[in-house]
């Protein structure tokens, strides 16, 4: 009896031990789900409208962070110039938790004048080489946009540049560009001599000026610096989506993540995530954003969530973001009042999503 009654308990035992390890199988990857489960902030974590510096009173955008040596680092771009210029500066924050920022004192520490080949700086990515204990940064310069006197837009020169650091802030930038078209560059160093990146860039020197927002395509390398394209791009915008920009990818288990964003109808901007088994073969649906704007008249992020960052701790993923509101109106450099009547790019954010326990 008394051993019917011990194999009946190990019975039951295994039975609720496999039915724990089938469901927690079973559960899907928060990245896999749509809306993905981000928990987002109320506020900002940096902003035009609330900081102290002085570069970057009107735009403070595309926030690309990293930890490393137990600090998170982050670079971002800002102006105090207008909405849409060409006059974009670099500037550099550290966090402790990746919630609370402080901007570096001396900011901006990279502006167009660093640039022997370009006048603009735009989207950079930084990583920090381990083997070569070095920070390398991916960056978007040259002589941007330039339009006509009604404003129409003529030419979009964006190329892709390349810098190094000890720091992560003061940099030295290669002479001359690595890449004739490009914009937001996603880099992942998977081994000796061997990067990959994902990037929009133009089908030609022929395309239209806007062509580089709708095609990422998928770049080899050897040393980060010399790049080979794909024959066709990797991903582009599907209904209702009108484009596909700003790319960043993760490497995980089983595969790869793309968040990017997508302008959609109603004059938003969103977050979208695409998947793929192997980095070059990626599916989308573009009817269901990952992580959309918000909606809301007075929140930061109600009009716009772009420029997609995301960092892996052991306990938590992070995602840093532009974010646009609904306000259109600021004040420009020269202390005039402007209107912009697609938003301006004024706050970064922060959503979190917390890892299962494994207890």
């Amino acid at each position: 009896m008394a051993r019917r009654h011990l194999l009946n308990a190990l019975t039951l035992f295994a039975v609720l031990f496999i039915g724990r390890v089938a469901t927690a199988a079973d559960k899907p990857h928060p990245f896999d789900l749509r809306p993905q489960p981000w928990q987002r902030r109320g506020k900002p974590i940096l902003s035009a409208r609330t900081t102290k510096q002085a570069w970057c009173r009107v735009v403070c955008y595309s926030p690309h962070v990293i930890y490393h040596d137990g600090r998170f680092r982050m670079w971002y771009l800002g102006t105090s110039v207008a909405s849409r210029t060409n006059d974009m500066v670099m500037g550099y924050a550290e966090s402790g938790d990746g919630l609370k920022w402080t901007e570096y004192k001396q900011n901006p520490t990279l502006t167009g004048r660093d640039i022997p080949w370009g006048r603009i700086i735009q989207t950079p990515f930084v990583l920090f080489d381990t083997e070569e204990k070095l920070y390398k940064m991916w960056f978007v310069s040259g002589a941007g946009i330039r339009r006509d006197v009604d404003g129409k837009v003529l030419s979009n020169d964006q190329r892709l540049g390349y810098a190094t650091s000890g720091d992560g802030i003061s940099w030295k930038v290669r002479g001359e560009p690595i890449f004739v078209s490009g914009r937001s560059p996603s880099v992942i160093k998977e081994g000796p001599n061997r990067y990959r990146m994902w990037m929009g860039s133009s089908a030609s020197p022929q395309s239209a000026w806007n062509d580089i927002y709708t095609t990422i395509y998928e770049f080899t390398s050897t040393n980060g610096i010399d790049w080979n394209r794909s024959d066709q791009p990797v991903l582009t915008p599907k209904a209702p989506a009108r484009s596909t920009v700003y790319p960043f990818v993760l490497k995980r288990e089983g595969g790869y993540d793309m968040w990017h964003g997508c302008h959609i109808p109603g004059g938003r901007f969103e977050l979208f995530c695409a998947r793929s088994a192997d980095g070059s073969r990626w599916r989308v649906d573009h009817t269901k954003p990952a992580f959309s704007a918000t909606g809301g008249k007075t929140d930061f992020d109600g009009r716009y969530t772009s420029t997609p960052c995301v960092v892996e701790m052991p306990d938590r993923f992070l995602l840093y973001y532009s974010a646009r509101d609904w306000q259109n109106e600021y004040i420009d450099g020269q202390g005039r009042k402007r209107k912009d009547g697609a938003g301006v790019y004024a706050h970064i954010g922060v959503a979190v999503i917390m890892k299962a326990s494994t207890k």
